[in-house]
């Protein structure tokens, strides 16, 4: 995207503000600093700085003029109050719009169904020791227009579907699509339409820009007629970057890595360093100060989290596994044989369940289920589980149980990968994943 900060600034006096989460407060606070009127339109009223009015979104007429829209990813498209904004041509901006505006740095851009936030941290964590003065944010914690005035070398963006689907094309020095599976299907209706969503990331007419997928992705949608620069990951051997899981380590064509000291579990995670690796070499990062860096990722929280080891057992925290390609790919590295337990419940997405049966009933596992998922799940997971299905009411009620089950089947492994949404009794998955780590340490504190 090529507007000059100038220029943008000079085309309104007013800014209506859709939607009041994080993204679109820091825009407003962003916007409100160069002398524009701001006002929200939500839901909920929010007084004071930096709002200068409010309107509910059921309203049916607005004063456009001398106006822009910045859109938060959570409104629908099709809202009215956007209808009319385009009918009477008015520039519709996402959050992601507005930070790369005001940003005069390069940014590399992740996305995927899976592994998003992950990558992201990766990348940054990998490409400090040569780029120290970059920062990451986007759809993970911290929004764009938060730090997009800051003189950084690069900003390393996590983007959705909703981020992306929102926001004009973004000049990025370095992307990648991680995956793709059932998501969000409730937004963008079809698989076709949340495919096109995520291939915004792309840029067909920019030869200089890097594309970075797996080599199940580049098999599955191939990218045709384009003009940038292509490379994949997997465990293929003529794959840019090559995992070599039994040896522990990825191979590119510019050095071997070591991932012996990856703090990582998991096949999928091996596969976001692999990514993460090809973007920090794109952009010029050192391997020996890649390998440094590796060396001491210490991952992000609910998402294949280590808990702790008590004997044998070890506890992973996994809450950000919020649909069935998460949970899955959490399971790769889980042969035959290893016995484990795993804990499912939420609220399910509307999602093919033959993929899930199938593995299970490959592995040594004992299978804990609760909440909503009881209800349209407890069926086909016990006709191939049988005794190894149970069923509980609630988080609390699977964490008391599943210590005596894990001492009875000798289990290596406890692992929290819910594959559903938290909603139906937390707000969202990081209090999910922190009342599962509160309940194991209450669980040991009581043995």
């Amino acid at each position: 995207m090529h507007i000059r900060q100038d220029e943008f600034l000079q085309t309104f006096s007013k800014a209506y503000i859709f939607g009041g989460g994080s993204s679109g407060i820091s825009a407003a606070n962003l916007l409100k600093k160069y002398g524009k009127k701001i006002y929200l339109i939500d839901k909920k009223k929010i007084e004071g700085d930096p709002f200068d009015g409010y309107l509910s979104d059921e309203i049916n007429f607005m004063e456009f003029e001398e106006s822009i829209i910045v859109k938060s990813p959570g409104i629908h498209p099709s809202h009215k109050i956007l209808i009319a904004a385009r009918e009477n041509n008015v520039p519709v901006f996402s959050e992601i719009d507005i930070g790369c505006i005001f940003f005069t740095g390069k940014i590399i851009g992740v996305t995927g169904t899976d592994g998003k936030s992950t990558t992201t941290s990766l990348v940054w964590h990998l490409i400090k020791e040569d780029f120290p003065n970059s920062k990451a944010g986007g759809n993970l914690g911290v929004p764009f227009t938060v730090f997009c005035e800051e003189k950084l070398d690069f900003a390393v963006l996590e983007l959705s579907s909703y981020q992306l689907e929102d926001s004009m094309p973004i000049d990025f020095v370095a992307c990648t699509i991680l995956n793709l599976a059932p998501d969000h299907l409730e937004r963008h209706g079809t698989m076709d339409n949340y495919l096109q969503a995520k291939l915004k990331i792309l840029d067909f007419d920019n030869p200089k820009k890097i594309y970075i997928t797996s080599d199940e992705f580049r098999k599955k949608i191939p990218i045709k007629n384009y003009n940038f620069v292509q490379k994949s990951f997997g465990e293929e051997l003529l794959t840019d970057a090559l995992i070599l899981e039994q040896e522990n380590s990825i191979r590119t064509k510019k050095f071997t890595y070591s991932t012996k000291n990856f703090v990582l579990k998991g096949r999928h995670n091996l596969s976001n360093l692999a990514c993460a690796i090809l973007l920090a070499e794109s952009i010029g990062s050192h391997p020996t100060n890649i390998q440094k860096q590796i060396k001491t990722f210490q991952g992000l929280t609910h998402r294949f989290e280590y808990v702790k080891k008590i004997g044998k057992l070890e506890i992973i925290n996994d809450s950000k596994s919020t649909n069935l390609h998460s949970m899955l790919a959490g399971l790769k590295g889980f042969d035959k044989k290893t016995p484990f337990i795993l804990i499912l419940g939420g609220i399910p997405k509307k999602e093919e369940l033959s993929p899930m049966l199938e593995v299970l009933q490959t592995k040594n596992v004992v299978v804990f289920l609760y909440g909503e998922a009881v209800s349209s799940w407890e069926k086909p997971l016990r006709d191939i589980l049988g005794v190894n299905l149970i069923v509980k009411e609630n988080l609390k009620e699977v964490v008391d149980n599943s210590f005596e089950i894990s001492e009875k089947m000798n289990s290596k492994y406890l692992l929290f990968s819910p594959a559903c949404a938290s909603f139906d009794q937390y707000k969202n998955f990081e209090e999910r994943g922190n009342h599962f780590k509160d309940l194991v340490n209450r669980r040991i504190d009581l043995s």
